[in-house]
C-alpha cells in the first residue's frame, strides 16, 4: 500500500506543481503583457514627446528664418531707397555743372529763401556760384549782397544783416527736408505698398 500511496501522492504533487507552474507561466505572461503595455505607452509617450519637441524646434527654426529674410529683404530695400537718393543727388550734382539749366535754378531757391525776409540781406553761395548769384540777386532786385561760403554747394544760404535769420536752400538740404515723405513714396513706387 505504500507504493500505491507514494504513486498517489507523486500523482497529486505533480498535478500540484503543474498547477501551480501553470499559475506562475500565466502570472509571468500577465506580467510581462502589463510590462509590454507599460513599455509600448512610454514608447508612445517617448514618440509624442519627441514629435512635440521636434515641431517645436522647427517652429522656432521657421521664425528665426523668417525674421532673418524679414530682416535681408529690409536691409536690400533700404539699400535700393539709398540707390535712388544716391542717383537724385548724382543728378543734382550732374545739373550743377550744366550752369544754363542750373542758373534758374539757384535764381529759383534764392527767391524761396529770401521771400519771408525783409530789409538788407546777405546771399550766400559756393564761390564757383557767385557770379550766378549776383546776377540772380539782380535779376530778383533784392537789396543783397552775394558773398561766398565753401559749406554751401547747390544752392543759397540767405542770411540778415544782423544774422539773425538763416535759410539754407540747398538741394542737399532740400532732398533731406523731404527725404522721410519721398522715402515712403519711393517705397511705394518700387514695391506697391
Amino acid at each position: 500500500m505504500s507504493s500505491e500511496l507514494v504513486a498517489i501522492l507523486e500523482k497529486e504533487s505533480a498535478a500540484e506543481a503543474e498547477r501551480v507552474l501553470a499559475e506562475a507561466r500565466a502570472k509571468a505572461e500577465q506580467i510581462a503583457a502589463e510590462a509590454r503595455r507599460a513599455a509600448q505607452e512610454q514608447l508612445e509617450a517617448a514618440r509624442a514627446r519627441v514629435d512635440s519637441e521636434r515641431k517645436a524646434a522647427l517652429a522656432r527654426a521657421s521664425s528665426a528664418a523668417q525674421v532673418r529674410a524679414s530682416a535681408l529683404v529690409l536691409q536690400a530695400k533700404d539699400r535700393a531707397i539709398s540707390e535712388v537718393f544716391s542717383r537724385a543727388e548724382a543728378e543734382l550734382a550732374r545739373l550743377q555743372q550744366d550752369k544754363t539749366r542750373y542758373a534758374g535754378v539757384l535764381r529759383a531757391l534764392i527767391r524761396e529763401a529770401s521771400a519771408g525776409l525783409s530789409g538788407r540781406i546777405v546771399v550766400e553761395v559756393h564761390p564757383d556760384d557767385r557770379d550766378l548769384a549776383r546776377q540772380a540777386v539782380r535779376e530778383l532786385g533784392l537789396d543783397a549782397e552775394a558773398a561766398t561760403a565753401d559749406d554751401v554747394r547747390g544752392g543759397a544760404r540767405v542770411v540778415t544783416a544782423d544774422r539773425r535769420f538763416v535759410v539754407e536752400n540747398t538741394l542737399a538740404s532740400r532732398i533731406e527736408r523731404v527725404k522721410p515723405v519721398l522715402t515712403s513714396e519711393v517705397a511705394a513706387l518700387l514695391w506697391g505698398h
